[in-house]
């Protein structure tokens, strides 16, 4: 096995584990309770971790750091 066979073999792995990583990689999950405000966070978002008020403003705070909501 020559050096380009070599690197092509190891870039092919790495990247099949990044994408296995990626499908198998566990979203946040939240209790019912804002992380913010400590507040009961809407039923309709039961899996989500912040109230639409506190969700807005991390966004808004996202957008201001980084330009962009990441």
């Amino acid at each position: 096995m020559d050096e380009n066979e070599w690197a092509s073999t190891m870039e092919t792995r790495e990247r099949d584990a990044c994408i296995d990583a990626a499908r198998h990689k566990q979203q946040p999950q939240g209790n019912g309770i804002c992380i913010d405000c400590l507040e009961a966070v809407e039923p309709e978002r039961h899996t989500a971790q912040r109230c639409i008020s506190c969700q807005q403003d991390e966004d808004k705070r996202q957008k201001q750091r980084y330009g962009t909501r990441l």
